[in-house]
């Protein structure tokens, strides 16, 4: 197993801090510089409020200078939002100093997160030797050079950064240098990385690895009110297994390809009723105005949800969703659980009204309502990042995007496939947990490690995806809707809206361009890497 060292962003050191000069972070600025650290000082507004550098660090995430991954310095009631920071986001983190933590920082499990930390009483003269010392001893160096850190045979593998996971050429290094890989990530579950098509594939399905309740990005079980960034995923994943296999065959038997075929003269309405709301004289963020609302429509096409309601539905799966708390949707259970009812009397043909049809009083309205939460959680977002992403990567590359407009009708579809192994929207599967020593491609990985399969290394595997695509050949296989049990449920629906899409597109706006001035797309990085916004025009409409 080969020592490959992953791609930098942690030779970069964030000061919460003042500036200027004095014995706190901004004393250790110097020292940083001179270590070959890379140095940004942020301040908030009051300069004393938790809540204002919650805020303050928030703002500088989404930058799109922001770096993928960083440590964090902080004095006195800033090493809250660090230490929070650090929790839900340790992709981000490479590690933490806290200077005389406040309260409620101090009563922190500092030991749990995921990161090296070090805290120190005070900002006194042995603090710049302390953070020195500890800044040489992390995994990861200054300016991206390893450290006099654990030995490689205990640390064969740096922290990947979220940018890491999205790029192909640094999977590709991991995949060239083995199929299995441990991760170094210091206070973390110990957790090894899968690369390889088949590789990845086969552990997607092995019976000996499952599905944890309560894990972060990091890959380390939290309380449950800290477990996700995003808690409606729960649904889709953290479910014991009885439950999980009840609610997928509750949804599968129902959601056919004919439904699928059913459904898509609605879904080419609402493709181009969203079209026609859009601006034809002014650039249109693309993201906001199509790729976000488009696959809610859709998914309330598919369950049957009325028109009216769509906005409520849409709320909550773009807004609602990703706000903790997790207890986020007790009335979109009572709205769903009302939808059941009204199907129970009259009955109708979607996929609400199927299901409750074919189970009748057997199944638990209970049941139903879970089953179509589901699907909405976990359909909504990554169609999203196909759809953005996609056309993100289209519009880059003009010669692609002219070869749909050619022939939407034969090309949408495989062009769709393309995207889907080159965009990859979700670059890892859910960790999984050997609940007995497993097999690995020839590693075998002890009982109560976590296992994750690299979905961009397994979709640019030179043994299944030799060169570049061929406009005029099959699309490579590609592992974007993973394997096995946990295998996407929708991935035909998914493809249906993605092919509808980027087919009413091309063929009612054949010059769609990025707008002059656009630059380079902002993307939000971290587990799900998808464009923030993506401005266009939409050029002159075809009109047959």
């Amino acid at each position: 197993m080969s020592a490959v060292r992953a791609s930098g962003g942690s030779g970069e050191l964030v000061l919460l801090g003042e500036g200027g000069t004095g014995t706190g972070v901004s004393g250790l600025e110097a020292l940083a510089v001179r270590g070959g650290w890379r140095v940004r000082t942020l301040s908030s507004s009051t300069g004393d409020e938790e809540d204002d550098w919650t805020a303050r660090l928030a703002a500088f995430l989404g930058a799109p200078d922001s770096p993928d991954r960083m440590v964090l310095v902080a004095e006195g009631r800033a090493c809250g939002a660090v230490f929070a920071l650090a929790d839900r986001h340790p992709e981000r983190a490479a590690g933490v100093v806290a200077l005389a933590p406040e309260p409620p920082a101090a009563d922190v499990p500092l030991p749990g997160l995921a990161c090296p930390v070090l805290v120190l009483p005070g900002p006194a003269d042995a603090s710049g030797r302390a953070v020195g010392r500890f800044l040489t001893e992390l995994c990861t160096g200054p300016a991206g050079n390893p450290g006099p850190g654990p030995a490689e045979e205990t640390c064969p593998a740096r922290a990947l950064s979220p940018a890491d996971l999205h790029e192909p050429s640094v999977m590709r290094r991991f995949a060239a240098a083995g199929p299995v890989h441990r991760l170094a990530s210091p206070g973390s579950v110990p957790t090894w990385v899968v690369t390889g098509h088949e590789a990845a594939r086969a552990v997607l399905a092995h019976p000996g690895l499952v599905g944890d309740t309560a894990t972060t990005a990091g890959y380390r079980p939290q309380p449950p009110e800290l477990a996700s960034v995003h808690p409606g995923d729960a649904d889709t994943i953290t479910v014991d297994a009885g439950e999980h296999g009840r609610l997928r065959g509750l949804v599968e038997r129902h959601l056919t390809p004919e439904l699928t075929e059913a459904a898509l003269p609605r879904l080419r309405q609402v493709t181009d009723e969203l079209l026609d709301g859009l601006p034809r004289d002014r650039e249109v963020d693309l993201v906001a105005a199509f790729a976000v609302p488009l696959p809610v429509a859709a998914l309330c096409v598919l369950l049957g949800v009325p028109e009216p309601d769509r906005p409520y539905l849409a709320d909550w799966l773009v807004r609602r969703v990703p706000t903790p708390p997790p207890a986020a949707h007790e009335d979109v259970d009572a709205y769903l659980g009302g939808l059941v009812t009204e199907r129970r009397g009259r009955p109708a043909d979607d996929l609400l009204g199927r299901m409750c049809a074919a189970g009748g009083d057997a199944v638990r309205d209970g049941d139903l309502v879970a089953a179509a939460r589901l699907l909405l959680v976990s359909g909504a977002r990554p169609t999203t990042t196909l759809l953005g992403n996609g056309l993100a990567a289209l519009l880059a590359h003009r010669d692609r995007w002219r070869e749909v407009t050619r022939d939407p009708d034969a090309h949408a579809g495989p062009v769709t496939e393309e995207l889907l192994r080159h965009v990859t929207p979700y670059p890892v599967g859910f960790a999984r947990r050997a609940v007995a020593p497993v097999d690995a491609a020839g590693v075998r990985i002890p009982a109560g490690h976590r296992v994750l399969a690299s979905l961009t290394a397994a979709n640019h595997d030179p043994a299944v995806c030799p060169g570049g695509p061929d406009p005029e050949g099959a699309p490579y296989p590609h592992a974007s809707f993973g394997h096995g049990r946990h295998a996407c449920l929708g991935a035909g629906f998914a493809r249906a809206v993605a092919r509808t899409a980027l087919g009413t597109l091309a063929r009612r706006f054949p010059g769609l361009d990025l707008a002059p001035g656009a630059g380079e797309p902002h993307y939000r990085r971290s587990r799900v890497r998808y464009v923030l916004a993506l401005p266009v025009l939409l050029g002159a409409e075809h009109r047959p």
